[in-house]
């Protein structure tokens, strides 16, 4: 008798992201010749499942330019210590706000012919702040913004200890795909063998690393806030979780 094994051959896994769309492949142990893996009833079933985010996370900062370079970074280092602070009042804890990036560079422009003409120094330094209430997000974006945080990259809706949600959605897409395996058996008058070839899809959005999955809202860090507020424009939503299973039956005579 036949019994399934996880075969892990070929698949490549790139750490800049979301996982790669190679399917993870399940097959009967032994040689098999992948010309024959399309060789009998081949099926796929997708399932979606919506969850609540479970964590916020808020990426922020402060930029300043002056004519000099020590001005420039004293500035920005002196609002960041505002925001921190002020974040910190806010109920976030110490362990949820990390610096994540620092730079101090020349501003300039090279629009007037050859001549490079230098505004000045841009001190840049950004936070991640870890929101575990989310219905909270806004207000603490807020708190950050009124204390001086001038640059907002991005605001990730984020589903963390996701192989629950994701186990879910794999027992959905099986029986989506089972029960089309029964119902074509049936109307063609064909008798289902076992499955020879089983694949999975990655949920849209996962990251491998983290495993999390999330969805984002974005401001150009180029963009100044406007005086609009979190509220008018963030809204936690729901995070998808979406999963396809692709089966080849075989088909007994």
């Amino acid at each position: 008798m036949w019994r399934l094994a996880v075969a892990c051959t070929g698949i490549l896994v790139v750490l800049s992201g979301c996982v790669p769309t190679t399917p993870t492949v399940i097959l009967q142990p032994g040689s098999i010749d992948p010309a024959t893996l399309n060789q009998g009833m081949v099926l796929t079933g997708t399932a979606t499942v919506r969850v609540k985010p479970t964590l916020v996370k808020l990426k922020l900062g402060v930029h300043n330019t002056d004519p000099s370079p020590a001005a420039s970074k004293a500035q920005t280092e002196a609002t960041i210590r505002k925001v921190i602070a002020a974040v910190r009042d806010a109920g976030i804890g110490e362990s949820d706000i990390q610096t994540t990036s620092f730079s101090l560079r020349q501003h300039q422009s090279t629009r007037y012919g050859t001549n490079e003409v230098i505004f000045g120094w841009r001190c840049e330094t950004q936070l991640e702040i870890r929101v575990k209430q989310v219905d909270r997000a806004s207000g603490v974006l807020q708190t950050a913004m009124n204390a001086g945080a001038n640059l907002v990259t991005s605001v990730e809706y984020t589903v963390e200890e996701l192989q629950k949600v994701r186990a879910q959605a794999r027992d959905e897409a099986c029986n989506v795909a089972k029960a089309k395996a029964e119902q074509y058996a049936k109307n063609f008058g064909v008798k289902l063998g076992a499955p020879v070839y089983i694949s999975e899809s990655a949920p849209r959005n996962w990251f491998f690393g983290a495993n999390s999955l999330t969805q984002s809202v974005r401001q150009s860090p180029s963009e100044e806030p406007t005086d609009a507020t979190p509220e008018s424009t963030l809204s936690s939503g729901s995070v998808e979780v979406t999963l396809t299973v692709s089966v080849t039956y075989a088909m007994d005579q």
